[in-house]
């Protein structure tokens, strides 16, 4: 997307199909030249902002993006609901809160690999914690970005098969939003948003409360959530300041054997495990423009708690964490025109990340008395430069590279590296409905903070022979588009060395995996005012290069459904639904123990809508009733399994009234 400052508008958007290029001027000759060559502002466009970290037309955008828009977000109950009409990503789930997604046929560590982003800034932890994601409301969500390919050099650490950016909405005139639902295992979800924006200020608050209870027992997960944003435009200055406060708990049931889930799947083994966890959060974002330059400065601090109670017959678990991180950037573009059919676009930003985790270890549930108390720190600064650059009405190329210099501490000794990646993609546009994308990166990890260090007992270790690890990624795409036709369809290469593994011979992590990844993504969907079908089909194929076998927790084939029509206006009636081929056992690197068999869902949902403001719906979720865990592992060991079944049937109803 070209970009230029307007007065009273943040940023602008014109198709990279556009027959010329605008040399530089004033706004009176641009808005002449645009009326010349009869282009006007669509509000229909698709506006990105993951992949060059600047607000573009995802058409032009080299790399592989789809986006989840609102019409799907006021359908399901969450955003991994949401996330699951893309075959390719793979969600796991042994806990309401405790549950991860993966992309490109990563396993047991997939979530490590796979970013998470909000509005363009990670959410990722720097240990091995997945993300809480009962704590994204969808009424503050205006869509969803899911990006497959190669990241690191945009966005650093744990984006080597892509990321998924949440955007939120931003203030608009006056709305009050109130949600609420509640479903046969009676749980219920509450929420309530009022936006006031004007001309030059805005305020945003939101309260958001959560109560799961599955069908499983000791799987309840509760949560209460409040935000509050502020933001001012002055015409080329626009600032933001952003609070959140979130407290949850959740039980852990604990795995089963195989025999104790087929007799009963809603059985706990775990009468006591549960955790408990506080975040407190705070964001400022500055952004201006002088001319054709633009300027962004945002900052985010996020401090984390919480205790954690995990008791066995043979020992007890009780660990109280801290965990703090602090994250800031600053990122300048600037828009050269170098004749009537080549722009330029620089951007250069500097990414700089704190992370300090504290963990102290209890003896007893009480916490009158403390085992341990050991701490590691996490520095990082990076560089990062790209070259974006349009080429007439048909082509455009990017190039980027970041250079990081990176240091985890702990035990009283540190490890510093320097890691070096980069990328570089295109787009050909050759009709009006063709868009082809091809994109290389090399990408890499660093190791999470208790991959590396040791810090769950007193005295603590740090592993100085971790050191990250790296790949090479390569995708490519093709898509079509026509009215409310689309079709597209993607495939991908991944060859990583020096992956992090546990090696059970040292009792250490160590950089001895070595994995190749390749596959497809097709999809097809009609997109009417009555009748919607969409279809998509995954081939995701992972192998260890030293052995050839398959890398456990991949399924090789996922497919995803969906029909909804309008019968009458107010009236939509939509039923999707997925399956996942079987799977080996986390754990069974050689596949010798049987796989998982795959797993069919099967989702129905009705929509009435009797004023304009008001939504009411029915739903019901899992019809088969299909227990199929998304996660099992196998210890070698002991031979023993641990198998996590999923939630079975709900029925649930619900209400969404805005104004």
């Amino acid at each position: 997307m070209f970009r230029f400052p307007i007065p009273g508008v943040l940023f602008a958007g014109v198709s990279a199909r556009m027959a010329h290029l605008p040399s530089p001027g004033g706004l009176v000759s641009l808005i002449l030249f645009l009326s010349a060559a009869g282009i006007s502002f669509s509000e229909d466009m698709e506006i990105v902002v993951s992949a060059s970290r600047i607000e573009e037309d995802a058409r032009s955008d080299p790399s592989y993006v789809r986006i989840i828009p609102s019409e799907i977000l006021t359908r399901v109950d969450g955003v991994l609901e949401a996330l699951k009409i893309l075959p390719d990503i793979g969600i796991r789930t042994n806990a309401p809160g405790k549950s991860s997604i993966s992309m490109s046929g990563f396993g047991e560590n997939g979530y490590a690999r796979t970013l998470v982003l909000v509005d363009g800034r990670p959410v990722n932890r720097a240990d091995m914690a997945s993300v809480n994601w009962q704590l994204f409301s969808l009424d503050e969500i205006l869509h969803i970005e899911v990006i497959k390919g190669p990241l690191s050099s945009q966005y650093g650490d744990q984006a080597i098969a892509g990321a998924v950016n949440i955007i939120t909405r931003k203030p608009e005139g006056f709305e009050t939003s109130i949600y609420t639902n509640l479903s046969t295992g009676l749980t219920n979800r509450e929420s309530l948003r009022i936006v006031w924006g004007g001309d030059v200020f805005s305020v945003q608050g939101s309260f958001c409360r959560i109560d799961l209870n599955p069908s499983r027992k000791r799987s309840d997960f509760d949560t209460i959530s409040t935000g509050l944003k502020l933001g001012a435009d002055f015409r080329h200055l626009d600032l933001g300041l952003n609070g959140f406060f979130a407290k949850s708990s959740y039980q852990l049931p604990g795995a089963l054997s195989e025999n104790e889930y087929r007799n009963n799947p809603d059985k706990a083994n775990k009468k006591e495990d549960q955790v408990s966890e506080t975040i407190w959060m705070s964001e400022f974002n500055l952004e201006t423009s002088i001319g054709p330059l633009t300027l962004t400065f945002p900052i985010s601090w996020r401090h984390l708690s919480s205790e954690a109670d995990v008791i066995s017959d043979t020992w007890n678990f009780f660990i109280d964490s801290i965990l703090d991180d602090v994250r800031g950037s600053i990122q300048t573009d600037i828009e050269i025109y170098l004749n009537d059919r080549v722009m330029l676009v620089p951007i250069a930003g500097i990414d700089v990340n704190w992370t300090e985790i504290t963990v102290a270890a209890c003896s007893e549930k009480g916490r009158l008395s403390r085992n341990s108390k050991e701490s590691a720190k996490r520095r990082d600064l990076a560089l990062r430069l790209r070259l974006k650059t349009m080429l007439g009405e048909h082509w455009v190329a990017d190039a980027g590279m970041r250079f990081a210099a990176y240091k985890i501490a702990g035990a009283g000794k540190d490890v510093r590296y320097m890691p070096l990646v980069y990328d570089f993609g295109g787009v050909w546009m050759p009709t009006e409905h063709w868009t082809a994308r091809l994109r290389y990166g090399r990408v890499f990890r660093y190791p999470m903070l208790d991959e590396q260090v040791s810090y769950f007992s007193s005295p603590s270790s740090i592993n100085t022979d971790l050191k990250p690890e790296f790949g090479h990624h390569v995708i490519g795409s093709l898509g079509y588009a026509k009215n409310i036709y689309r079709a597209d369809m993607a495939a991908y290469f991944i060859a990583m060395r020096d992956e992090i593994v546990f090696n059970s011979a040292d009792s250490k992590n160590a950089n001895i995996g070595d994995t190749q990844h390749m596959g497809a993504v097709f999809s097809v969907s009609r997109t009417g005012p009555v009748l919607g079908v969409s279809g998509s089909y995954a081939l995701d194929f992972a192998r260890h290069n030293n052995s050839g076998k398959r890398v456990p927790l991949v399924p090789l084939h996922s497919i995803y459904g969906r029909v909804s029509l309008v019968p009458i206006e107010p009236l939509t009636i939509s039923t999707d639904t997925r399956f996942t081929s079987r799977y080996y056992k986390g754990g069974d690197n050689d596949n010798r123990k049987e796989a998982v068999k795959g797993r069919l869902s099967w989702d129905a949902r009705i929509d009435w809508r009797p004023v304009d403001n008001l939504s009411i719906y029915a739903k019901v979720a899992n019809l088969l009733d299909d227990r199929t865990p998304t996660e099992v592992y196998w210890q070698s060991y002991s031979d023993k399994e641990s198998w996590y079944p999923i939630e079975g049937r709900e029925f649930s109803f619900g209400a969404l009234w805005r104004y």
